[in-house]
C-alpha cells in the first residue's frame, strides 16, 4: 500500500519528497490511514481538523482524538470550530454544502498563511464511484461524470487509487487507530444510500461494477479533454472581453449547432446547471433587459449581446457626509475642491460636476439610485425619471446598476459621472463652486 501511494502520487504528480502538506484528517479511517502513509513516506506535513459541531459529544471527541494523536507523534495539529448549521442557514444552502464551504475556506487561509504546498483530503476509489452515480442520477454533463480530479488548485487527492476494503486491510494490519462516524451507517444521505444499497445492488447484478465504473470515468476523462479544446476554441472565436465582465455575440451563439451541448458547455465555467440550459436558449430570443443568473453570475441581454457579470454581493451601502472634509476622506472622489467663479470655462467631462455650494445643505447623501428617482437633467426645465434619463443615453444594464447619486436632502445633485441637476446648476449669483471629479 506505502509503494502504491508513492507510485500514485509520482504519477499524478501531487508530491515531491521535499514538499510540505498539509492533511485534512477528521479521525475517521480514510484520514488516519492517509496520515500513516504520509508518516511512512517521511513527507513533511501537519494536520488540519475541523470540528462542525454537527454531532455533539461525538464531534468534540473527534477533536479531542486527531489532538492526541498530534501530540504522540509529534505533528502539529490546527483545529477550528465552525457554527456549521448558521452558516447553511444564512447561505440558504444544505448542510453538506455548508460544511464543504468552511472547511475549504479554512483550508485555503492555512496554506496562504503557513506556506503549505498542498492539502491532501483522503477520498478514497469508493468516494469517487459514489461521486459519478451522484452526478449522473443529478443530470450532469461529460464533465460531472469523470470523478473527482487528483489535483484542483492547492488541493491533492492521494488515496484515490485505493478502494474502501484496501483501506481497511492496511489500517487493521498496520493498527491504525481511527474514530467511526455513527452518521456513515444511516441512510439519511444519498451518498450513504448509494454506499450501503445501491453499489452492493449493482455489484450483485455485474460482478466487478466497481472496475467497470471506474473504467468509464478513464474514457470519459479523455473524451472531456477533447470537448475542452474544442469549446475553449469556440469560446476564443466568440467571446470579447470589455472593461467589465464578458460579453459575446448572441447571432454567434444561435448559429452553433447542436445549441443544447455547445451552449452547456460554453456557458459551464459561469455556473450554468444542466437543467439551465434550454432557459439560457430562450434567453438569446429575448429583448434587451432580459436576463438570468446562476448561481455565480448574471447573463443579460443588451443589444444583440449577451452580458456576462459576476454578480455583486448586493448593492454598496448608504454613504453620508457632514462635510466637504468627510467626502474628501472617503476615497470616493479623485478630486474636491471649492473654487470661485471666473472666466475660466468649467470642465466638460461628465465625470466632474461643477455645483453651486450655497444650494447644498449638509449632511449629502451618496447612494444607489432606485426606481422613481426623478431629477432635473442640466439644460431641461422638467423634470425626469432616473431610469428613462439612463435609457435615453443608452446606458447598458449591468452599468446601470452600479450608478450613484448624490443627493442634498431629498434632491438629486448629481447623477455621477452622468449629469448634474439644472437646479444646482452654476449662475451668476453663484459665490462658491464645489467641484468634484470621480
Amino acid at each position: 500500500m506505502l509503494q502504491r501511494f508513492l507510485d500514485y502520487s509520482k504519477q499524478e504528480k501531487l508530491f515531491s519528497t521535499s514538499s510540505r502538506i498539509l492533511l485534512a484528517v477528521s479521525g475517521g479511517i480514510d484520514s488516519m490511514v492517509m496520515a500513516s502513509l504520509f508518516a511512512g513516506a517521511g513527507i513533511e506535513h501537519e494536520i488540519a481538523h475541523c470540528n462542525f459541531s454537527l454531532r455533539g459529544r461525538e464531534s468534540d471527541d473527534d477533536e479531542s482524538f486527531v489532538v492526541s494523536y498530534g501530540a504522540e507523534h509529534g505533528i502539529k495539529v490546527h483545529t477550528v470550530r465552525f457554527n456549521t448549521l448558521g452558516h447553511a442557514a444564512l447561505r440558504k444552502i444544505s448542510v453538506q454544502m455548508a460544511a464543504r464551504e468552511l472547511r475549504y475556506e479554512w483550508f485555503d487561509t492555512l496554506v496562504s498563511l503557513d506556506g503549505f504546498d498542498a492539502v491532501a483530503v483522503a477520498h478514497n476509489l469508493d468516494d469517487n464511484i459514489e461521486t459519478f452515480i451522484i452526478n449522473l442520477l443529478r443530470g450532469t454533463g461529460i464533465c460531472g461524470l469523470t470523478g473527482m480530479s487528483t489535483r484542483h488548485n492547492n488541493v491533492i487527492r492521494p488515496l484515490l487509487f485505493a478502494t474502501r476494503d484496501e483501506i481497511a486491510a492496511w489500517a487493521e494490519k498496520n493498527e491504525v487507530n481511527f474514530r467511526e462516524d455513527s452518521s456513515n451507517a444511516g441512510l439519511k444521505y444519498a451518498r450513504n444510500m448509494i454506499r450501503h444499497i445501491l453499489i452492493p445492488e449493482m455489484e450483485r447484478v455485474r460482478p466487478g461494477a466497481r472496475n467497470a465504473i471506474t473504467a468509464t470515468m478513464s474514457h470519459l476523462k479523455s473524451s472531456s479533454e477533447i470537448v475542452d479544446l474544442y469549446i475553449e476554441k469556440v469560446r476564443q472565436e466568440i467571446f470579447r472581453c470589455p472593461d467589465e465582465g464578458l460579453e459575446v455575440d448572441i447571432a454567434s451563439l444561435k448559429a452553433l449547432q447542436p445549441a443544447e451541448p455547445h451552449i452547456y458547455e460554453l456557458f459551464r465555467r459561469f455556473n450554468i446547471s444542466s437543467g439551465q440550459t434550454g432557459e439560457l436558449l430562450s434567453l438569446l430570443s429575448s429583448p434587451t433587459g432580459r436576463f438570468m443568473d446562476t448561481s455565480t453570475h448574471r447573463l443579460l441581454v443588451d443589444r444583440g449581446r449577451l452580458l456576462i457579470t459576476e454578480k455583486s454581493a448586493g448593492p454598496p451601502p448608504d454613504q453620508l457626509f457632514h462635510s466637504i472634509d468627510e467626502m474628501h476622506l472617503s476615497g470616493l472622489f479623485t478630486d474636491l475642491r471649492v473654487i470661485l467663479p471666473s472666466d475660466e470655462p468649467l470642465p466638460p467631462c461628465s465625470l466632474t460636476a461643477c455645483v453651486d455650494l450655497g444650494l447644498i445643505t449638509f449632511p449629502v447623501k451618496v447612494r444607489q439610485w432606485e426606481p422613481g428617482d426623478r431629477f432635473r437633467p442640466l439644460g431641461m426645465t422638467r423634470m425626469k425619471k432616473i431610469s428613462d434619463f439612463l435609457i435615453d443615453l443608452k446606458v447598458p444594464v449591468t452599468s446601470k446598476e452600479k450608478v450613484l447619486l448624490l443627493l442634498s436632502g431629498e434632491d438629486v445633485v448629481w447623477v455621477m459621472g452622468y449629469r448634474i441637476d439644472d437646479r444646482y446648476r452654476v449662475t451668476e449669483k453663484t459665490d462658491r463652486i464645489l467641484m468634484m471629479t470621480i
